[in-house]
């Protein structure tokens, strides 16, 4: 019976002592690993942006910012919402909405090729290094900005 007892304990006491090697690999997503961009919520964005990102940020006030530095161009431009006309509005709220559907398809948690930062007042920036959808996104703010 002892004999049970001593390996019933020697049992328990290795399996609290072992190492957890789940702890030893760094998880995907935490607080020390966040991808991040320093141009979101400022003045001047595309002077903060890395060669190839593009940003959209929108927030309550309804004020779009959309800024870029693809292909060698720097561009910032920003629109009122509530003082566009409804079919320039239209035109912005789906090249925005095919920006995110873009960004979320090739988002990776292990890589910073989709930036997502929301501020405490509500606004949403985002920024994404694929060329693609940020040309599509400022071809379609430039024509808006020409026509306004």
């Amino acid at each position: 019976m002892r004999a049970l007892l001593a390996i019933f304990a020697l049992t328990l006491t290795a399996g609290c002592t072992q190492p957890d090697t789940v702890n030893d690999v760094a998880p995907a997503f935490g607080t020390d690993n966040l991808a991040t961009s320093q141009a979101c919520f400022t003045e001047n964005p595309s002077s903060l942006l890395e060669p190839g990102q593009t940003l959209l940020e929108r927030g309550p006030g309804g004020i779009v910012k959309i800024s870029s530095r693809v292909g060698g161009r720097a561009a910032n431009l920003e629109f009122s919402v509530t003082q566009m006309p409804d079919a320039s509005r239209q035109a912005l709220d789906a090249a925005a909405a095919d920006f995110f559907q873009g960004a979320s398809a090739i988002y990776d948690v292990t890589s910073n090729i989709v930036i997502y930062h929301r501020a405490t007042d509500g606004t949403l920036c985002t920024v994404t290094g694929d060329g693609a959808i940020g040309r599509t996104l400022m071809a379609t703010a430039h024509s808006l900005a020409d026509t306004e």
